[in-house]
């Protein structure tokens, strides 16, 4: 190996090497703990042969993935969690606000005595914290390894320590009503909202970043994080700004094998697990929830990469550390293998998402033949015409502007214009249109005037039916045995229509609220196969899989391997030679005839 362009290709890629940040999302029970928890072991091992569902040419990635990993040297990821940085609020609590919170939450079931022996077990915890605490980020470098000590180990310590004491369900809900307080005001017993502490637990997160990395350099060692778990996205949002290497995973797996795993392995009772998934997956936020409350959902949206965690068996997580394998790879060196045929035609439907003219939520949808070959794309909007909500206004409808984006009923039926008046009237006089564009869902206010919720009045095509309607437009093509790829699982609407079309596999990232999948495409006798979508998506599909250079150079500079020459071919002087001696043959001949014409 040539000394100076082997080390140009490690100072390539050392970036990627040496600055690595995983963030990871999911439902609890799905797995997010399990792979921080590989990703902060001493080894990384997992099977070379791969797991039950690649196809030949996944498995040959997979070979690639397994070499290159295991020809480069492991280093353990710093694994930060954030139930760590809760119980660092919760510290910080004097002794009386921290009992009486403790007792006031409910469902905690915990007597004054045992929470003040809590309280005054973790005192000694509580007094290093403040003699650490700094508001400026600020870190004396002396005391760097006593602040990694106190979030890499004694603050994980109290953390399970309470829940021991309180039990599993108790010590979830008054994490969850903490985790909710800390992002509202900053302190963990309370709940007014100060829009000022919204960004509390990433800039928290990012400052822990920045002390693992002072703490990596000084140790000439790489720095890398795993998050566990990011569980609101615009903590994702902060982060992804502010590092290129910063990656959100979210790890997926069937809700029937997540249940079990709840109920069997973490004995939460049926009436616990709904109040879970009702906090971390809840209905429609308003106002400042939006900001404070987990949105497991929204997080899956945007995450960068998913993995399906099969979850066959709860000591055996061979998908789900090859998959952590791929992805890590690929960080550390973009372009090593290319991306799957799921992979491709889910960032067609994730990109054409972008056109949506949807105001609630943004869904794209392909449609392929058996072989991923793509037939159509569609995403929701409105039928081509008319103008998507995202463009009009109300300020336009209720002074006449625009006529023609606004549908008769919306121009001329009285109760109709009277709600919309009274829900944005007030808001286009205080000048707020002068700096943005005000547009409505038709759908929701009109669900509003009748006190329904119906599917009917949405304005726009589902992604799916319109991926559908453009073949149908165009000509018409065979969909029976083909496969829909979607951002997120059909309704019950779009479920029916991809059953009737023959669709024999229906692959998705995000789960659709309603009873679709249970219902529509659960019976039968050709009921299509559904598969949680497992890939890199967005920004990430491009960084990973985009080579820093064409492979074909990186060996030979890496390896510099010589041009081979054939002694018995013809030399490159000798061909130029045996050239000019033809040219000068022609020329002769056309000479010889030139004078035989003249005589």
């Amino acid at each position: 190996m040539s000394i100076k362009t082997g080390e140009a290709i490690s100072g390539v890629y050392s970036e990627a090497n040496n600055f690595l940040i995983i963030g990871l999302t999911g439902r609890t029970g799905s797995g997010c703990s399990t792979a921080a928890s590989k990703l902060g072991g001493t080894s990384f091992e997992f099977p070379a042969d791969g797991y039950e569902g690649l196809t030949e040419n996944e498995l040959k990635k997979h070979k690639i993935i397994h070499k290159y990993l295991k020809g480069n040297e492991w280093t353990s990821f710093y694994k930060i969690e954030v139930r760590s940085l809760i119980t660092y609020h919760l510290l910080l609590l004097e002794r009386e606000p921290f009992v009486s919170y403790l007792i006031g939450v409910s469902g905690a079931g915990i007597k004054q005595e045992s929470a003040a022996a809590i309280y005054d077990d973790s005192n000694k915890v509580r007094e290093e914290i403040l003699r650490l605490h700094s508001f400026n980020g600020k870190v004396d470098p002396s005391e760097l390894e006593s602040w990694i000590e106190l979030y890499f180990s004694t603050l994980p310590r109290v953390a399970e320590s309470l829940r021991e004491s309180l039990g599993g369900a108790a010590f979830t809900k008054l994490y969850q009503n903490s985790g909710d307080n800390i992002r509202s005001s900053g302190l963990a017993n309370s709940n007014i909202f100060d829009a000022g502490k919204i960004f509390n637990f990433p800039k928290h997160l990012n400052f822990l970043i920045k002390l693992v990395r002072k703490s990596t350099i000084a140790k000439g060692i790489p720095c890398r994080v795993v998050i566990d778990a990011i569980r609101n996205p615009y903590e994702a949002f902060f982060l992804k700004r502010r590092y290129a290497n910063f990656y959100l995973i979210s790890v997926n797996t069937p809700n029937s094998k997540r249940l079990s795993s709840l109920h069997e392995y973490r004995k939460l009772s049926i009436r616990e697990i709904s109040d879970l998934d009702n906090k971390e997956y809840p209905g429609k936020l308003s106002g400042a929830n939006k900001f404070i409350a987990q949105n497991i959902q929204a997080c899956i949206e945007i995450a960068d990469i998913h993995i399906h965690n099969s979850k066959t068996s709860e000591f055996n997580q061979n998908d789900l550390v090859s998959q952590l394998a791929w992805y890590l790879a690929l960080m550390m060196h973009p372009g090593l293998v290319m991306p799957t045929s799921v992979e491709n035609c889910m960032q067609i439907a994730y990109t054409v998402k972008q056109s949506s003219g949807c105001i609630s939520r943004q869904v794209g949808a392909v449609v392929t033949d058996t072989g991923y070959s793509v037939k159509s794309v569609g995403w929701n909007s409105t039928p081509q015409g008319q103008t998507p909500c995202l463009l009009r206004s109300a300020e336009d409808l209720l002074s006449g502007i625009n006529g023609a984006d606004y549908s008769e009923y919306e121009k001329n039926d009285n109760v109709f214009r009277k709600a919309l008046s009274d829900k944005y009237f007030d808001l286009i006089k205080t000048g707020a249109t002068q700096k943005r564009n005000i547009p409505f869902c038709f759908k929701a206010l009109q669900n509003e005037i009748e006190g329904e919720k119906n599917q009917v009045h949405t304005r726009s095509l589902h992604a799916e039916e319109n991926a559908f309607l453009q073949i149908a437009k165009f000509g018409g093509q065979k969909l029976i045995g083909g496969i829909l790829f979607t951002t997120a699982s059909p309704c019950e609407l779009c479920a029916k229509k991809a059953y009737q079309l023959g669709v024999t596999k229906i692959i998705y990232i995000d789960p659709y609220p309603g009873i679709a999948i249970d219902h529509i495409l659960s019976v039968g006798a050709k009921k299509p196969i559904l598969e949680l979508f497992r890939g890199a998506v967005g920004r990430a599909f491009y960084q990973l899989y985009q080579p820093l250079m064409p492979y074909k150079d990186e060996l030979e500079l890496l390896y510099d391997i010589p041009s081979y020459h054939n002694p018995e071919s013809p030399s490159k002087s000798f061909l130029m030679k045996e050239n000019e001696r033809l040219h000068a043959q022609v020329d002769a001949l056309k000479n010889e005839l030139r004078k035989s014409k003249e005589n």
